[in-house]
């Protein structure tokens, strides 16, 4: 299945939850002609972005107040507390005009980046947004078509800001089992991420130790372009002696 029919499909259940606010995995078996696996592997994607909890045979929508706050939602909190802290310390002075790619643990950074000296931060995500919308950092946003299940702007237009590099970017990823770099399942999303590759100076991705237990439709970019990647202690061999091939592995 392509990866551009799952994040359709995946949108539009998210949508149906917003018109109905909850729905019985059976339902949306016969909806989307698909099998009870699939439904219940999108539903546990959306569940972890958030969008909804998981009931028996059911599925209920986040309420948009409890939705908001993503950072305290986020699964693994603790193990990306830590991965987002290891990133911060990659900020220097020097440092002005940061990307930011989209996800909780992207968002969960940028709440980190809020007490920083004043930079120019541009991001897609709804969700980073929220962070630093209050702080004092000058906050640009890509634009796009609003993705609720992603909680972030696609765009796909063939540039963004074509006058920006980027001093630093930190990147998000969705499972990386079975590839050689790190990827999305939005085809969308890996040519936005592609864009922000080619306009940065210093390149840092952030993965969580679940991302290495699911695989992804889309590889963005292989290890070999990324600089840094931050993840947590105890990968699979395999996987840590290939990134550290290519980028400077930090384990926390």
């Amino acid at each position: 299945m392509k990866a551009a029919e799952i994040a359709q499909r995946r949108k539009e259940i998210t949508e149906l939850l917003y018109q109905q606010n909850e729905m019985k995995v059976q339902e949306l078996v016969k909806k989307f002609h698909v099998s009870d696996e699939t439904i219940r592997k999108d539903l546990t994607y959306l569940a972890e972005e958030g969008i909804l909890e998981k009931h028996h045979g059911k599925a209920r929508l986040v309420q948009e107040k409890e939705l908001a706050p993503v950072f305290r939602r986020t699964s693994q909190f603790a193990e990306k507390d830590k991965i987002t802290q290891a990133a911060l310390n990659f900020i220097t002075a020097e440092d002005y005009t940061i990307g930011l790619d989209q996800g909780s643990t992207l968002a969960l950074l940028a709440k980190k980046i809020v007490p920083l000296e004043k930079k120019q931060i541009f991001t897609s995500s709804l969700a980073a947004i929220s962070q630093l919308a209050n702080s004092q950092h000058k906050l640009f946003c890509f634009g796009g078509e609003y993705s609720p299940a992603d909680m972030a702007f696609r765009n796909s237009g063939s540039e963004m800001y074509p006058d920006i590099q980027f001093d630093l970017c930190f990147f998000g990823s969705s499972g990386v089992k079975n590839r050689k770099g790190f990827c999305t399942s939005s085809l969308i999303d890996a040519e936005a991420k592609r864009r922000m590759l080619k306009k940065a100076t210093k390149k840092i991705v952030l993965l969580d130790h679940t991302k290495f237990e699911k695989t992804s439709l889309v590889q963005v970019a292989p290890w070999s372009e990324i600089d840094v990647v931050i993840t947590s202690k105890g990968l699979p061999l395999d996987y840590e002696r290939m990134i550290s091939a290519y980028a400077k592995l930090i384990l926390v």
